[in-house]
């Protein structure tokens, strides 16, 4: 069986800045108890080696009595910021840039006098952090979403970064169409989109396409997705003990691809179980 690699493969620039980061504030004695709230990449191999370091992972700053708080690459709504500072902690910002660029180009768009429509799922903590810089934002997941928003004269569009490039030109389609003034910023981060068109690509040179990443992740799922729309059996795993020989009987060629978040050891010992159980399944 060959085995058709994406070339972009292993962490994208905003997750390798963060663990970076991570793992400085880590190994600095002055930071005391380094806590996150949420863990800081949809990967459970790495949640588990940065937790051996002892990061601690809490579910609201109100459980964060001392030392620091950390800001994963999806940000925190402002409020937290806010919070976390008059507790007394130290705060580290490891917010992606291209997340910080949504805050500002969503910012830019209500200063110019528009109503600001952000893309994405509202309980992505992504999401949740855009929605604070501009509150009273609408958001919309789907085109079908567009029916149901309330008139406005001038409509600014974001978009969350790791959101379907294909899903988010048909709202802002539906939009153009009900609204007269419509300034759309594509914000969907340039690893994102050419993940994405990879996988669209490689999914029709291949029959079976692995995808690895975080079930959790969102840029994992709509790459997987990405690759069934293209006719590639898709398969979503979080690590090499999750393929199965099954999979492989018959087949000639095999697609492999990740998430932004996934290490690149982690790809390549996904690579070496797929040939080892295509070897078993011939």
């Amino acid at each position: 069986m060959e085995i058709k690699k994406a070339k972009t493969q292993g962490f994208c620039f905003g997750v390798a800045i963060t663990l970076k980061k991570a793992e400085e504030t880590l190994a600095n004695p002055a930071s005391g108890p380094v806590t996150t709230l949420g863990h800081i990449v949809h990967n459970p191999q790495m949640v588990e080696s940065l937790e051996e370091k002892g990061l601690i992972d809490a579910r609201s700053v109100d459980d964060v009595e001392s030392g620091t708080l950390f800001v994963r690459a999806h940000g925190l709504p402002v409020e937290v910021f806010e919070k976390a500072s008059a507790k007394g902690l130290t705060i580290v910002d490891a917010t992606c840039p291209m997340v910080t660029k949504i805050h500002v180009q969503a910012e830019r768009l209500r200063a110019d006098g528009y109503k600001i429509v952000v893309v994405g799922d509202p309980n992505h903590p992504e999401v949740k952090g855009t929605l604070s810089h501009v509150p009273g934002a609408w958001i919309v997941q789907q085109p079908e979403d567009v029916d149901a928003l309330p008139r406005a004269s001038r409509v600014g569009v974001v978009v969350q970064s790791t959101w379907s490039g294909v899903g988010f030109t048909e709202i802002v389609r539906k939009l153009s169409s009900k609204y007269y003034d419509v300034r759309a910023v594509n914000t969907i981060c340039t690893d994102t989109h050419n993940r994405q068109s990879e996988a669209e690509k490689l999914a029709t040179e291949v029959e079976v396409m692995v995808v690895v990443g975080g079930k959790t992740s969102a840029n994992t799922k709509h790459l997987a997705d990405l690759a069934a729309t293209r006719g590639a059996v898709s398969y979503h795993i979080e690590g090499p003990d999750e393929l199965q020989p099954q999979w492989f009987a018959g087949i000639r060629t095999a697609g492999l691809m990740s998430g932004a978040s996934t290490p690149g050891w982690l790809v390549d010992k996904v690579e070496a179980q797929m040939e080892a159980l295509s070897r078993r399944a011939s």
